[in-house]
This record gives structure tokens, C-alpha cells and sequence, in this order.
């Protein structure tokens, strides 16, 4: 028996954090595999996903547009591929699966219909609301077991997902820079945020996607790259990142446990980005506070909400009418640090409860 961790790679706000997730499974001795969706999409359909992937980075109004219109993906799906995966999971006697996009719900219903006996099934939420591709499917998933990583209504991080096992850098030891970026697609308007910042004589890292980006950098930016190349449906690690050099060239690295770029979110006082789940995770963990950009959608204006009412983020025109304080980020550094406390460890909880199962009787 195994748990499989049903993901998607286009986005890596989820993608990562069930990497992470997999990686504090087997740490505890837990048998884990993660499936990615778009490794059941037909190759047509991977083209087009590429392209929106170019034009959404390049037009942030259509994306948000476009999260609209999300449709069920079960037509563009290569049957031979998902009859395979479904012989692998009834090989494997998988009796738990956690689903952390929500595309996957048609192809977990045809499993439960054939597999030999019952199956647990966790939706995973890292956003404090609900996404568009959980609402396709939300009277279908209401049996299912909903696991949130951030309550809205409560105003609390009831059960997480751990990034790294180190504390958070205390606040004399960081770098007064900040980190901005667009999340896994390099979505949204931090390129020209944090530009703006620079010229205001503010020293800005920015997590860029395209060589092209760097040339509209100005000094007092640094720049980062995640390998354009990379797709999370070709590869099982985390993807490799490296800072962009003078000459232009990157060295990539990976890390084993965890994305690299959180490594850079630990030393700097605050992230300039959208709020997308994932981040807020790494938020939490680094105990980096935000400062609040432009929404991806609705789910992504209810993070925005939550973290600048628990006083965790600040929007940017707060934090410029502030002066650009920096004693306002290390108030929110503080409330992070005290938020981590008492939240529930996901991967623990879903251990004792494998362990539990495989227990007779």
C-alpha cells in the first residue's frame, strides 16, 4: 500500500509544496509517490498549455481572465496514459490519495470504481479558499476529506506543510532586500514593482523566467532564473534555479528537500508578490512577511485579505506611505514567528494515519 500525492505542474505554488510533502513522508518511513497531471494531457494539449504559459506571463489581465473560464480537463486526457495509471495504482493496492489540484477528481472517481477495496481520499487545500479547478467539482468531493492549510473564517494555519527543518534566520542576520516574484508561471506585475523599488533605492532580488527580463532590471536588482526549461511533468525533483550571472549564464542548482528559492526567502526581509498558496507556506515557514501585489484571481485576494488582517503582509502602498519601514516588516517577521505555533504537521498526521490502517483489526 502507498500514498500517491496527485499534483499538477502548472503551477508550482502546487507542485512544490507536494514535493515537499513526499519528501517528509519518506523521511518517515512512509511509502509515497507523486503523479503530475499534465502527464496524462494528450501532446496537443501540452502545446497549448505551453502557450498560455508565454502569454499569461507577458499579459497578466488574460490570466486572471482566463482562471475564469476553467473547464474540466477529462476530454483532453490520452486514455491510454490514465488506463496505465490506473493499473499501477490497483498493482500497488493505493488506498490513500491526497489531491492537490483539483483536475484530478474525474480520474480518482474511475480508480475508487475498480480498486479492490476502499480509499481514502484527502483534498488539499493550500489556499484559504477554494480554487477554480476544486469548484468544478465541489459537489462531487464533498464525501471526501478536506484538509485546509490556512482557515479564513478563524484566521489560522491549522495544518501545514513543514519547508525545511531550520528556524527562521533571526531578523539582525537578514539582508535588507527584498525577494519578488510571480510564483511558479512568473505571473502578475512584480517585474515592474520591483523595479519601481529599485529606482526608489530599495535592493530587490527578482526570481525572473526569460534571459529577456533581465534587461528592464535596473540597478539595485538582482537577478534569479528558474530553468525556462524545466517542466515539472518531465522531471521529478524540484526545479533548478540559479542566480543569473554577469556574462549572462545561470548555474543551476536543486535542492533535495525544498525549492532553492526559499533558501532566499529565509535572508530577506520581505517577499514582493502575489499571494498564491504555496507562497504563503513559504511565508509562514521562513517567517517572511509579504508585501501584497495584485491577485491571481479570487482565492488569491482571500490570502491577501487573511495575511494582511492577521498582520502577517502589507500592501505596497501601505508599506510606501510608511516610509518603507523597516521596523513595520520586522512587527509582521514577529507575528510569523508566533503563528508557526501550534499548527499541525500534514505529513506527520498523514503518516499515523497510514500506519494506523495497515494495522489488523
Amino acid at each position: 500500500m502507498a500514498i500517491v500525492l496527485l499534483t499538477s505542474g502548472a503551477t508550482l505554488g502546487t507542485h512544490v509544496p507536494a514535493l515537499i510533502l513526499a519528501g517528509r513522508l519518506r523521511a518517515l518511513g512512509i511509502e509515497v509517490r507523486v503523479d503530475v497531471f499534465e502527464r496524462l494531457l494528450r501532446a496537443d494539449e501540452l502545446d497549448r498549455l505551453r502557450t498560455a504559459k508565454r502569454a499569461f506571463r507577458d499579459n497578466f489581465k488574460l490570466a486572471v481572465a482566463a482562471q475564469r473560464m476553467v473547464r474540466d480537463q477529462a476530454p483532453a486526457l490520452d486514455e491510454t496514459a490514465v488506463d496505465a495509471l490506473l493499473d499501477r495504482w490497483r498493482a500497488a493496492d493505493v488506498d490513500q490519495l491526497v489531491i492537490f489540484s483539483g483536475f484530478w477528481v474525474p480520474v480518482v472517481e474511475r480508480y475508487e470504481a475498480t480498486a479492490a477495496g476502499p480509499t481514502r481520499v484527502d483534498i488539499c487545500h493550500l489556499d484559504a479558499a477554494s480554487t477554480a479547478s476544486f469548484n468544478l467539482f465541489r459537489s462531487r468531493t464533498e464525501h471526501y476529506r478536506h484538509v485546509w492549510m490556512f482557515d479564513a473564517e478563524r484566521g489560522t494555519a491549522p495544518t501545514s506543510i513543514r519547508v525545511g527543518d531550520e528556524e527562521p534566520v533571526p531578523w539582525a542576520r537578514r539582508e535588507h532586500r527584498l525577494l519578488a516574484h510571480g510564483g511558479g508561471w512568473g505571473l502578475g506585475t512584480y517585474r515592474s514593482r520591483a523595479a519601481d523599488l529599485a529606482r526608489a533605492g530599495l535592493l530587490v532580488d527578482v526570481v525572473t523566467h526569460d534571459p529577456a527580463d533581465v534587461a528592464d532590471l535596473p540597478p539595485g536588482c538582482r537577478a534569479f532564473m528558474i530553468d525556462p526549461g524545466w517542466e515539472a511533468w518531465q522531471d521529478g525533483g524540484f526545479p533548478p534555479f540559479g542566480e543569473i550571472l554577469a556574462d549572462g549564464t545561470v548555474r543551476y542548482r536543486r535542492g533535495h528537500t525544498h525549492h532553492d528559492s526559499f533558501d532566499l526567502a529565509r535572508h530577506r526581509v520581505a517577499m514582493l508578490c502575489k499571494t498564491g498558496g504555496g507562497t504563503l507556506i513559504d511565508s509562514l515557514w521562513s517567517a517572511t512577511p509579504i508585501v501584497l501585489l495584485a491577485p491571481f484571481g479570487a482565492h488569491e485576494q482571500v490570502n491577501a485579505d487573511l495575511w494582511r488582517r492577521l498582520g502577517y503582509g502589507v500592501t505596497e502602498q501601505e508599506w510606501r506611505d510608511s516610509g518603507y519601514s523597516l521596523d513595520l516588516l520586522e512587527s509582521l517577521h514577529r507575528n510569523l514567528l508566533t503563528a508557526r505555533e501550534g499548527t499541525t504537521d500534514y505529513a506527520a498526521e498523514l503518516a499515523a494515519r497510514a500506519t494506523q490502517a495497515e494495522v489488523p483489526g
